[in-house]
């Protein structure tokens, strides 16, 4: 019996247990079982045969075999082989074998083989029609009637199906059973169980093989030129298609195996670690069944094997394989999916369609991975999703549209971006130019001068300014600056030594209106600290500390933002280039790019802020007096203050307005003060003004019969916790303050604060709140203590910042107490204002405590925030606790827990660090770490290196500084684009750390050029100054004053990313300063020299006459061939902008051509100027060089010699095929080694000679290459 599902059309058929080959082209039996289906299943538009891969035909293949089931089904329904007439007796003789053949020609060979029937039906029609010339009359007629109604007829409706139609032509070389006739109709897809796309094993039979190379991974790829057609053919072939079948069964039992234990979404979110723990895992798995089923692998296959398992379950399955080809450029897959294959640009072949076709399944599991990976939406309200993806294979930019914006749904296009940086051979290998521009370009870089490389969008003009930091003599210092980002947030600072929370545009705008500013290209600078603020900062070891800010700026721009949430609740607001912090390979702290965070990527959040204030006695509310409106002080000794200054309360009084037709205040108004002892704060405020010394016990009161509040505000623990009640659960009506408490303990506070200022406590109507009916009472919390708003807008008030740490304990005591609640497994704390928990949360890190605030729960539409650990607990229970004993009791109990694996204090190392520690750190638990890809926990991190020594260098160092570092490694829950803003940033610098914390994250700054890979060759980068941005924050230098200093810095080069605003006036600042140093070089949009002189000085305000230091400027191009077919990136013109000009480079001949790009030739050719050396950049360099002033032949003898040297690596490369010969760490090392040969001729000879130079490079890297 056949086992099948038919599902959506989708007939699948299960040939695991099947004894013949399960193949329709190829297996006669095959095909007659699946016909033999179809005839009882309908509607069926697609055919699987699942075995140890899938293998599938189409609609259309699977309709030819429908047209023979249904042929069948009909001769049944007209009985078909009853309807033959014998005759007579005497004809029964001729009827035997005829009947025979019929009959199995019908009832087998037509269902197994049609071809096969339609030729021996037609032979069966030959022979019958010899045979009735032959039989007796009285047999002739039947034989006719046998002729025309069974074996014409059966011919007629086979040649009516379009198999046999399809076959016919093909019939003169065909032999009955041979069935390769059936692979020129049958042409399935074939993919492994494991995975979604489907696959064309066989190339294309008209096309010819052009070229066949492999990839890492056992990967092979061919391409195919196809006659007739446009694009040339991609045939990949992947390793888990050409596995034996007993490793495919081994494959299949660990996929099984593996299905079990699938990543859940928090691991999936993680993709890089999930990678790690799957890979460990899988090479586990396979080495365990390779003993079951005894196959002798070897390492290199158990790798393969692991990495086959790891793609297919936490990867991105055959779009890995694509990518792990350094030719792909761009991947495109289009919808609807599965109609059309995904096709490839390739660097040499350009567009090429592919041997792989995608399904629905696949399109949905990569739109999950990407959401997931990203943490950004993709519905059809937002029909966009735009991503990094990081994989083994590669780098790529993926965006992916869905309904509303593709209306047949999903679709995806991926770019491929080059990990290592470019060098000068490899641009000459893709014809970007030729070796001459190359040598010209190394002369020019040599020389100091001032470079624009411009460009459109993807001409590669970023590509090409990393590669000339390769020509850069080691010697110097490169200093890379970038732009900077912009956004909104709230700071912890600490000002003049007090505490405060404040936004930083308020706080930057107030400090630039009170101390002014200078204004320089556009950016308003505040270059000093007078209020003596600190922001919180990283040390290198780790620890949170205070660092003192040295400037502050503001600038108008137009910027992306992100919302990044973690999930403890933190959130920050940057741009996709901002750089936050993660934890490397390596187990250091490094920079990480927002745009390349993903959902469940884990990056570094303070455990603690030192918050270290003195302890804040109480307030005083004679300070605040005309905060407080018309109210009267109160004391015993003012009697004796009117009565030693009456002359001048008399004038007070008549200056107040206080005169004896007033109705409320009567002649013996003074008298009535004096014998009261209480005056109004206005004559009060205006005799202390006056220099008047009042002491005393003084209180206030409002006027009429209202009790006096002590004028002297304490801030102890009952009056502390008093608050925090009414934060958590407190409101106001016309004259009382309202807090809702339900047990004894927490009303014993209010009543004891209802006593200690005299006023009567009072039920409320609800049953369970009390009433303090004080009008001064609710004037001093809204207008002194800032306790307003209502249960959406409270937060907790800036003073609070300022309390000691004891302090804040008890606010959040009585905070606690009055909303929150214990759950079997936590501390909870629920609110309808994320604000308010924002700031706990804030508070709680005081004491080290991690608390995660929770999305909003719709039903109630409150948020919560949360403690969870057993340690988090124990400091809760000790620094904070509950007013209510039956809470602190519960809490008590909770403490004394035994401690599990704590999975949110965790140190997310990679699994190749944590394979590096279970060989040092005795006790660590390798399987658990390694091969299931746990976490560690950082206190258990703790009790492992406590007791191990270590000599202060290496992987222990490491460990023990994590250990016991400030950091919480937090995960990313969400990202998401806010769009553009159009508004001031503000920016600040923080010396030293390089970084800050805002919204209780840590952020820092990043650099777009590839600085860790250039500076991991051995050349000296450097990081002016940091500019860690976050919303409406930078941490930088302001743009001149960072050049500025960049020139200063020795013997500096200069590398700016982008020219796009007012950072222009800076970059020409610096090429006026140091144009006659060394290379100061950036990139700009721009199609033309002049186009980017109209850029610099119409659309970015430079001056013209300051365009002039530009000396050179580069166009990259995007071109086309004259049939559209082909697309390539050229550098199409080297242009010197000359001195001489006043308005109009133009029109005055300002620019003058070194080198043109030819179109007939394909390359860059010189231009007369250049040959003739009438260049007066190249003369300036000449001039400076003994042995080249005025000599231009030296000076062109030695542009030939690098450029020699730069077409010799691209020769060898090509000679020896091997590719790594222009990749960076050789071309750097050739580069360092031709100044020193250079040097070395110099001094030995008295001048550079170019031969012997090449002669002693040539030598080298030769022994170079050999080594």
């Amino acid at each position: 019996m056949v086992s099948y599902e038919l599902r959506e059309g989708i007939l699948r058929i299960d040939c695991r247990n099947w004894v013949i080959e399960p193949s329709i082209e190829d297996s006669d039996a095959c095909m007659g079982v699946i016909v033999d289906l179809l005839r009882e299943v309908k509607h069926v538009e697609k055919l699987v045969l699942v075995e140890k891969r899938e293998v599938e035909y189409d609609f259309e293949q699977v309709r030819l075999l429908t047209q023979i089931a249904d042929l069948l089904n009909r001769l049944e329904l007209e009985r078909f082989l009853e309807k033959v007439e014998l005759g007579p007796r005497e004809c029964n003789k001729y009827y035997p074998e005829r009947i025979k053949e019929l009959f199995f020609l019908v009832r087998e060979l037509i269902r197994k083989d049609p071809v096969g029937a339609w030729v021996k039906l037609n032979r069966m029609i030959g022979r019958t029609k010899f045979l009735i010339q032959k039989l007796p009359p009285a047999c002739k007629r039947y034989f006719i009637s046998f002729l025309a109604n069974q074996l014409e007829y059966l011919k007629r409706n086979l040649e009516a199906c379009d198999l046999i139609k399809k076959a016919l032509p093909l019939l003169k070389t065909y032999k009955l059973g041979d069935r390769r006739i059936y692979r020129e109709f049958f042409k399935p897809v074939i993919k492994p169980v494991f995975m979604f796309t489907r696959f064309k094993l066989i190339p294309p039979k008209e096309g010819y093989c052009v070229e066949r190379y492999k990839l890492p991974g056992n990967i092979q790829v061919e391409i195919y030129r196809i006659p007739g057609r446009v694009r040339f053919y991609y045939h990949i072939t992947p390793p888990e298609f050409t596995l034996s079948e007993e490793k495919h069964a081994l494959l299949e039992e660990a996929i099984r195996y593996l299905s079990e234990r699938r990543p859940s979404e928090e691991e999936f979110r993680d993709m890089e670690r999930a990678r790690e723990t799957y890979f460990s895992l899988g090479k586990t798995i396979v080495k365990e069944l390779a003993r079951r089923f005894r196959l002798r692998l070897k390492e290199k296959e158990i790798n393969e094997l692991a990495s086959i398992l790891t793609r297919y379950t936490t990867g991105f399955g055959i779009l890995e394989v694509l990518l792990a080809d350094e030719r792909i450029q761009d991947i495109y897959i289009n919808s609807p999916i599965g109609s059309t294959p995904i096709f490839v640009q390739h660097s040499d072949y350009e567009e090429c369609e592919t041997n792989l076709i995608p399904t629905r399944e696949d399109a949905e599991a990569w739109a999950t991975r990407f959401r997931m990976y990203s943490g950004r939406p993709l519905d059809e309200a937002n029909p966009v999703l735009d991503t990094e993806l990081i994989i083994p294979g590669g780098r790529a930019r993926v965006c992916a549209i869905t309904r509303t914006l593709s209306p047949e749904g999903l679709a995806f296009a991926i770019r491929r971006h080059r990990e290592r940086p470019w060098t000068f051979p490899l641009f000459m290998k893709v014809k970007m130019f030729d070796p001459l521009f190359a040598g010209l370009m190394s002369f020019i870089i040599d020389g100091g001068r001032c470079v624009l490389i411009a460009g459109g969008r993807g001409s590669g003009k970023t590509s090409f300014l990393s590669s000339m930091i390769l020509e850069i003599m080691k010697k110097f210092r490169v200093v890379v600056l970038e732009d900077s980002v912009t956004g909104d947030t709230e700071i912890l600072i600490r000002k003049n030594g007090i505490f405060e929370k404040v936004k930083v545009g308020e706080l930057i705008d107030r400090l630039i209106e009170r101390y002014g500013c200078r204004v320089i290209d556009g950016r308003e600078i505040l270059d000093s600290n007078p209020e003596n603020i600190e922001v919180f900062s990283l040390d290198p070891t780790n620890k949170i500390e205070l660092r003192r800010v040295s400037s502050f700026s503001r600038h108008k721009v137009n910027k992306e933002i992100l919302e990044v949430e973690t999930r403890t609740g933190r959130r920050i607001k940057v741009t996709s280039d901002h750089s936050l912090f993660t934890l490397g390979k390596d187990g250091r702290v490094i920079p990480i790019r927002t745009r390349e965070l993903k959902v469940g990527s884990y990056i570094a959040v303070p455990r603690r802020l030192p918050l270290s204030n003195p302890s804040l006695d109480s307030i005083s509310l004679l300070e605040k007096l005309k905060e407080l409106g018309r109210v009267m002080v109160c004391g015993e000794n003012l009697r004796k203050v009117i009565d030693e200054n009456k002359e001048l309360v008399r004038r007070i009084v008549k200056r107040l307005g206080y005169s004896s037709a007033s109705l409320s205040y009567p002649k013996s108004a003074i008298q009535n003060w004096r014998r009261t002892n209480r005056i109004p704060a206005r004559v009060f405020m205006e005799l202390v003004r006056n220099g008047v010394q009042i002491g005393g016990n003084l209180k206030i009161k409002c006027l009429g019969n209202s009790n006096p509040i002590p004028a002297a505000l304490k801030l102890d623990h009952d009056f502390l916790c008093f608050l925090g009640l009414w934060i958590a659960d407190g409101c106001y009506d016309r004259h009382s303050v309202i807090i809702s408490v339900v047990d004894e303990d927490t009303r014993r506070i209010v009543k004891r604060i209802g006593k200690r200022f005299g006023i009567r406590v009072r039920m409320h109507t609800d049953g369970f709140s009390l009433m303090l009916n004080s009008k001064l009472l609710k004037r001093i919390m809204t207008r002194i203590l800032g306790l307003k708003g209502d249960a959406y807008t409270k937060k907790i008030p800036a003073w609070v910042f300022r309390l000691s740490k004891r302090q804040i304990a008890w606010l959040l005591k009585g905070i606690f107490s009055g909303d929150g609640y214990l759950t079997k497994d936590e501390v909870a704390i629920s609110s309808v204002s994320r604000e308010l928990l924002k700031d706990i949360q804030t508070l709680l890190l005081t004491f080290g405590i991690v608390a995660r605030i929770n999305r909003m729960n719709r039903r109630d539409k409150t948020y919560s925030c949360r403690i969870s650990s057993v340690k988090m607990f124990k400091r809760f229970y000790r620094e904070v606790g509950f007013l209510q004993k039956p809470l602190m009791k519960k809490l008590e109990e909770m403490c004394k827990r035994r401690p599990t694996h704590d999975v949110s204090d965790v140190i997310p190392f990679s699994l190749e660090f944590k394979e590096k520690i279970s060989r040092i750190l005795p006790g660590f638990n390798r399987w658990d770490y390694v091969c299931r890809g746990y976490n560690l926990g950082r206190e258990k991190l703790n009790q492992l290196v406590k007791n191990v020594s270590f000599d202060g260098n290496g992987e222990m160092k490491i460990l023990k500084e994590l250990a016991a570092s400030d950091i919480f490694w937090d995960q990313v829950r969400s990202i998401k684009s806010l769009g553009k803003v159009d508004e001031y940033v503000y920016d600040f610098s923080v010396p030293g750390n390089e970084n800050f914390v805002c919204e209780n994250i840590i952020a820092h700054n990043t650099l777009e050029i590839p600085v860790t890979q250039i500076r991991s060759l051995g050349y000296n980068i450097e990081r002016l100054k940091s500019r860690s941005v976050i919303t409406r924050v930078e941490t930088e230098l302001p743009a001149e004053e960072a050049l500025r200093t960049a020139l200063r810095l020795g013997d500096s080069v200069l590398i700016i990313g982008e020219v796009r605003s007012s950072e222009a006036l800076a970059l020409y600042e610096a090429m006026r300063i140091g144009a006659l140093a060394n290379l100061v070089a950036g990139t700009i949009h721009g199609e033309s020299a002049y186009g980017v002189f109209d850029r610099v000085v119409h659309d970015l305000g430079v001056p013209p006459t300051s365009f002039k230091a530009t000396d050179l400027i580069v166009i990259c191009s995007n071109l086309k061939s004259a049939d559209g077919l082909h697309r390539f990136r050229r550098i199409t013109e080297l242009v010197e902008v000359k001195k001489h000009w006043k308005k109009d480079p133009l029109e005055e001949g300002g620019f003058v051509t070194l080198m043109q790009y030819s179109a007939k030739e394909d390359r860059l050719k010189p231009t007369d100027v250049l040959l003739e050396g009438e260049s007066f950049v190249l003369n300036e360099i000449a001039r400076k060089v003994r042995e080249w002033h005025a000599n231009w032949d030296a000076v062109w003898d030695n542009i030939l010699l690098r450029a020699k040297i730069k077409q010799a690596m691209l020769e060898f490369a090509e000679k020896l095929k091997r590719p790594e010969i222009l990749e960076a760490k050789i071309v750097s090392e050739a580069n360092e080694m031709f100044h020193l040969f250079s040097e070395q001729v110099r001094q030995e000879v008295g001048s550079l000679d170019s031969k012997l130079i090449y002669e002693r490079w040539l030598e080298w890297f030769k022994k170079c290459l050999k080594s």
